[in-house]
């Protein structure tokens, strides 16, 4: 069997798990993946900062993250929280995911509004080939039933064939087995229409207009 190398946390992770309180609910811009380049109010100004750092020295892709209010503080409010009526409609869809390292075909997952990010379980993320480093601190995330912990991860969710780089709570709370896809990043993508009368929930991907 493979042994899977370790991998570290990034380092731009890293910074918003030790400065929290300076990057909470900012936009902050990300170079090839490794270094906070610059930090903005909203996203309309961080696609301006990033042009302005693409025309100068900066070379490499430049992507934009959204840090949640709070990082220890994530609201996933269905967490837990199982219907009391059996006939009762979840709206859950089937998704892929996906990373560098493996990829889950099929998952169902609930599709929450009421989520701030997305959530996946420890075992899920362990066979996308996600791990913990040894310096990495926990957050926490509130549910129904309390506090779970997580780490920050991204990965692919494919939804009708459309592919979604999101930011996913990564569950370490063994004993959790709920499949969420929140708001961050994904909502984003697509326009959400749920028909609960029709027990359907339909994706229509963004149209994203040049100029």
């Amino acid at each position: 069997m493979k042994q899977m190398k370790k991998q570290r946390t990034q380092q731009w992770l890293q910074e918003i798990y030790k400065q929290p309180k300076r990057y909470e609910g900012k936009v902050v811009i990300i170079l090839n993946d490794t270094q906070i380049v610059g930090v903005a109010e909203d996203f309309t100004a961080a696609k301006r900062k990033r042009e302005e750092l693409a025309a100068s020295s900066y070379n490499g892709k430049m992507t934009l993250f959204l840090v949640p209010r709070g990082v220890k503080q994530v609201r996933i409010r269905t967490l837990r929280l199982r219907s009391l009526r059996e006939d009762l409609w979840e709206p859950v869809y089937l998704v892929n995911l996906q990373t560098n390292h493996g990829e889950i075909q099929n998952c169902e997952m609930l599709i929450d509004s009421g989520a701030d990010i997305s959530l996946i379980p420890f075992h899920t993320g362990r066979s996308l080939g996600l791990s913990r480093s040894d310096e990495e601190i926990l957050s926490f995330a509130q549910g129904i039933g309390g506090e779970v912990s997580y780490l920050l991860r991204r990965i692919d969710i494919v939804i009708d064939g459309h592919p979604v780089s999101a930011m996913v709570a990564w569950c370490q709370d063994e004993d959790i087995e709920d499949m969420i896809v929140g708001r961050q990043d994904v909502f984003d993508a697509f326009h959400i229409e749920f028909r609960q009368s029709e027990r359907r929930i339909i994706f229509k991907p963004v149209e994203h207009k040049d100029g």
